[in-house]
């Protein structure tokens, strides 16, 4: 039986139900963010000496946007670790692709994309807003051609 949550989506009375929750209620998308600020906090106390991420906010950002800047580099890095995971050479014999390579390096990048976001002022709710506002524009240029 379906019902509406509290956040207004549908939710199935199974554990696991479509609407992005877990069998608590909470949102998945709010546990990845939250799981990022934990992350992200820890780093900061971090005492070590080299820490680079803590190094990205403690310093002065030379121009605006920098940590985004350096945030969006590491995601570009990721992709391409990621794509190399792949038999992305055409011209060479195929390999078996490593699942669990694949999947760490997707991870990799959530992480990034979460802390980015988060840098740009977005949190889970906001996130949904945009893609869904996103998505919508993308599915009328599909029908029109662009």
């Amino acid at each position: 039986m379906n019902e509406k949550s509290s956040n207004g989506r549908s939710s199935s009375s199974s554990s696991r139900g479509g609407d992005g929750s877990d069998k608590h209620g909470e949102d998945k998308l709010d546990i990845l963010f939250s799981k990022q600020n934990e992350l992200f906090k820890k780093q900061l106390k971090d005492t070590a000496a080299v820490n680079k991420m803590k190094n990205l906010y403690e310093i002065r950002e030379p121009f605006d946007g920098y940590r985004i800047f350096m945030l969006s580099t590491a995601l570009l890095h990721e992709a391409v670790e990621l794509q190399r995971e792949t038999n992305w050479k055409w011209w060479k014999s195929e390999t078996k692709m490593n699942k669990d390579k694949i999947h760490e390096e997707i991870i990799d990048i959530w992480h990034f994309l979460i802390q980015v976001s988060i840098e740009a002022g977005m949190d889970p709710k906001t996130l949904v807003e945009k893609y869904l506002d996103k998505n919508k524009e993308n599915l009328k240029r599909q029908e029109t051609g662009y």
